[in-house]
């Protein structure tokens, strides 16, 4: 193990102090609730920002031995929050030193040996220090100590401070969030599985639940804290109205307008499934059925998210939004602008352009949800009034992908239609797909590049095949490469523009008793060499 720098060792510290969550699975977050620092042997307040400057400092610069610091541990689970003290500094024998003490009771330090009077039985106590350049931890869980903390030091201490990061729940009381989480886990949570049952859903109940109800808490908390609760609130592109349905449920008023009707609609208590509208949303026609609404939620929306702060900005409301699927104004798939950063980053970033063109003083934060898309952008105040600008910057970015004659003014808005249209192959008739995959296959095989499979680009096996075989699959969604890619078990990728026969390959077979083969091995039917696998190994029928 390398060996970890002074420095190295107080940004790991700095990092575990407020992130004690990352290395305990039943705890949502860390609230510090005091902080001292040790002078001349006495402790006296201080703050945060002091507690993080030191320790960012050199050593050698520092002008206090130490800090007790006071924290909150929030529960995933258990009602009560848990209190804990830690100390950071250095001890009696010059070692570079952290102790955590999880307790029932805040207790004052008394000497440099500390005892721990009253720890919790749900967490471990444990200390960290830095001897001779080694990572030294101490606990009772070696197994946690070794594969969990010390692994996290290690990684934290090597990290560079990043002050333009987005912190999670930096915009409201995330020990009021918690609490409210947890709560409306209890009320709804039961309840709203049965839904999905009753509607006998595709989607994954889980996901959906949990993510609703951690976007509804901290909803009401934001609301809350900034004084902006709503009169009424409309979810644009709402789905399965889930959303909605736990606002009204908590006495949020509120609609939910979505191009289509879900199952999930017709199972809510009628104050959630009348609110609940059946309805495109066309941005330049769009206008509110009801006066009162004064909030716009726009919860992983897809073509209306860049919409949301211009349709604020139209109608004088606040806005909340989670960006999900990259989309420009148009409708069109969204077109790079910064391809140094990644692809979600970029989209958010020019939603971001889109919100302050717009006359608004956008706020981010990042939620805790289980979804990758958790970058929330939210106009609660705006710095004009004046909408000349934003539909000036609206007809700009739409005349980019203006769609028709380019002499007619009219600008053509592409969104989702009504019907949405399958379009993978798995709609196209059995007897036309067979027919394909078997003349590709004795293509590639005719390649003959060695005794099992050739290669041929996409464009050779394009050019070998007629009108009229093309015309069954052409109106789908990656036509030809789409059906080569949903038959994987027979072709496979090899990079660029090529593809080829997969060989097939062992692996672990299922228990008999839960496996059932339910299909012919292509290969045994159509390779000249037959299938490479016994009986036992494959997962087709021989």
């Amino acid at each position: 193990m390398s060996a970890v720098e002074e420095q190295q060792f107080w940004v790991a510290i700095g990092i575990l102090i407020k992130n004690y969550h990352a290395l305990n699975k039943k705890i949502f977050g860390v609230v510090i609730t005091q902080v001292q620092k040790q002078q001349d042997e006495q402790l006296c307040d201080s703050t945060q920002d002091e507690l993080e400057m030191t320790l960012r400092e050199q050593p050698e610069r520092r002008t206090c031995k130490g800090f007790r610091i006071g924290f909150k541990l929030l529960p995933k689970k258990l009602k009560e929050n848990i209190l804990a003290t830690g100390f950071v500094g250095e001890t009696i024998d010059t070692f570079n030193y952290l102790l955590f003490l999880f307790l029932n009771v805040l207790t004052d330090f008394q000497e440099r040996h500390y005892k721990c009077l009253f720890a919790s039985d749900d967490f471990e106590n444990f200390s960290v220090r830095l001897n001779g350049g080694q990572l030294e931890v101490e606990s009772k869980q070696t197994e946690w100590q070794e594969f969990s903390l010390k692994s996290k030091l290690l990684s934290w201490s090597q990290s560079k401070q990043d002050d333009t990061k987005v912190k999670s729940l930096g915009l409201v009381n995330v020990e009021k969030y918690n609490d409210l989480y947890k709560e409306l886990k209890q009320k709804h949570a039961q309840r709203l599985l049965q839904y999905w049952q009753t509607a006998q859903e595709s989607t994954d109940p889980l996901k959906f639940i949990y993510e609703d109800l951690a976007i509804a808490a901290y909803l009401i908390v934001l609301w809350a804290q900034t004084q902006t609760e709503p009169k009424a609130f409309a979810d644009l592109g709402c789905g399965n109205g889930l959303l909605v349905h736990i606002l009204n449920a908590e006495g949020y008023k509120g609609y939910g307008y979505d191009i289509r009707k879900r199952k999930l609609w017709s199972l809510y208590p009628e104050e959630t499934s009348s609110n609940l509208i059946e309805q495109a949303v066309e941005p330049n026609s769009f206008g509110l059925d009801f006066p009162d609404i004064d909030w716009l939620i726009g919860n992983h929306s897809d073509e209306l998210s860049p919409w949301l702060p211009v349709l604020a900005g139209r109608l004088g409301t606040h806005f909340f939004l989670l960006p999900c699927c990259p989309y420009e104004l148009s409708g069109a798939k969204f077109q790079r602008r910064n391809t140094s950063i990644s692809a979600y980053q970029d989209f958010f970033h020019y939603v971001l352009t889109v919100s302050e063109q717009c006359g608004f003083e956008t706020l981010q934060d990042r939620l805790k949800i289980p979804s990758t898309k958790r970058l929330a952008l939210l106009g609660l105040k705006r710095t004009t009034r004046d909408t000349q600008n934003l539909e000036h910057f609206v007809q700009e970015e739409l005349q980019k992908y203006k769609i028709g004659d380019p002499n007619d003014e009219t600008i053509t808005i592409k969104l989702r239609e009504k019907e949405e249209r399958v379009r993978n192959c798995t709609q196209v008739d059995r007897c036309i797909i067979d027919g394909l995959v078997l003349k590709i296959f004795r293509l590639l095989l005719a390649s003959h590049e060695d005794s099992w499979s050739g290669r041929l680009s996409m464009r050779q096996i394009a050019q070998t095949l007629t009108k009229e075989e093309l015309s069954g699959i052409k109106a789908e969604c990656g036509g030809i490469k789409t059906l080569l890619r949903n038959k994987h078990e027979v072709f496979q990728f090899c990079g660029g523009d090529l593809f080829g026969i997969r060989k097939p390959q062992t692996t672990a077979v299922p228990h008999p008793r839960l496996t059932t083969k339910k299909r012919d091995c292509f290969f045994k039917l159509h390779h000249p060499l037959g299938c490479p696998l016994d009986d036992a190994e494959c997962t087709f029928i021989h």
